[in-house]
């Protein structure tokens, strides 16, 4: 029966300002390719992509009146949410009008919305007032494509990969947080054969990093544009250091060990699980260590120079990239329900 709602549209309420990164729009393009693009992006004003997805711009980044009213006409079938402007109020009563979800990622106690709680350490249990909650990296929106890649990391491991260093901590990083740590490696640059930076051509400190990519050796500064790209330069690096947001998801489903930094409260919660199942090296929260500490923590990760693979990550296994299959599923079961 699902499958005779072909026409469903679904709306997407997403965070697209340049201060929050790509993240959500990267989870919510997972959803879309899920659902063929039958899609309607429900953008922060001013936003433009460059692709074949309906947008519509709404007035502010905390307003959410247009794909409100565009659920209430039924001019979409649902509406979801990954957004952390928008009030928490303004999403309950958009439940009380069709079929409504949350992506959430800081366990905010929820009434009326779907609820699906994809990062590493979420779980149903966080959810005290809500029964219709789908939490856990099975529900991790990222590509199927790291897990499929990871079926052959036994392929790349006899590969001797040294002192080559990556960084990607958000293709924006409005913190500058890349300098702090760039500052920090220069020390070590004769342990450092080669260092890449992965960043947004418009992120507002590109022209810091550039200055200090000068002291390394050797170095690149690029954009990534695809997947497939972004797995080889995995494979091409074996000290990573990330962001412990979507990426991170990513860098787990494919098996990848690596230095993760938490860059905000939504991010914490991945940070913890990856922690305590020992996925790799938790670097906690960048924004709260000291420069001794970092420094500290930084000296020993380039020193260790370990192969970039994971020999058991349990993870590796839950996070397939089937969660956009998953969670459009039970979205379309709620709009037949609805029906």
């Amino acid at each position: 029966m699902i499958n005779n709602l072909k026409h469903i549209t679904v709306g997407l309420r997403l965070t697209t300002s340049q201060n929050y990164g790509k993240g959500h729009y990267a989870r919510c393009n997972e959803l879309a390719k899920e659902l063929n693009y039958k899609v309607i992006f429900f953008t922060d004003p001013d936003y433009v992509f460059n692709n074949k997805i309906n947008i519509v711009n709404e007035s502010s980044i905390s307003s959410a009146k247009q794909a409100v009213q565009y659920l209430k006409t039924k001019r979409i079938d649902a509406l979801i949410f990954d957004n952390y402007n928008i009030l928490p109020e303004t999403i309950e009563l958009a439940a009380e009008i069709g079929v409504c979800a949350v992506i959430d990622d800081y366990k905010i106690q929820w009434k009326k919305p779907l609820v699906f709680a994809t990062n590493l350490g979420s779980s149903i249990s966080h959810y005290k007032r809500n029964t219709d909650v789908f939490a856990g990296p099975e529900y991790a929106l990222i590509s199927e494509k790291f897990y499929n890649a990871s079926l052959k990391n036994k392929n790349f491991k006899i590969k001797k990969i040294h002192s080559h260093v990556l960084i990607q901590m958000g293709a924006i990083d409005s913190k500058n947080n890349i300098q702090k740590i760039l500052e920090l490696l220069k020390l070590y640059k004769c342990n450092i054969k080669h260092i890449t930076i992965i960043l947004n051509k418009n992120a507002p400190h590109i022209q810091k990093v550039k200055n200090l990519l000068r002291s390394f050796d050797s170095s690149l500064l690029l954009e990534v544009k695809t997947i497939s790209q972004m797995i080889n330069l995995y494979r091409e690096h074996n000290l990573i250091i990330g962001a412990a947001g979507v990426s991170l998801l990513e860098r787990v489903s494919l098996g990848i060990y690596h230095l993760a930094f938490s860059l905000n409260k939504n991010q914490d919660i991945n940070l913890q699980s990856f922690n305590k199942f020992k996925l790799g090296v938790s670097g906690g929260r960048i924004d709260k260590i000291s420069k001794i500490d970092l420094n500290l923590i930084l000296k020993k990760f380039i020193s260790e120079n370990n192969s970039q693979y994971i020999n058991n990550n349990s993870y590796n296994k839950m996070i397939d990239g089937r969660g956009s299959k998953r969670i459009v599923k039970i979205i379309k079961e709620r709009i037949f329900q609805n029906a």
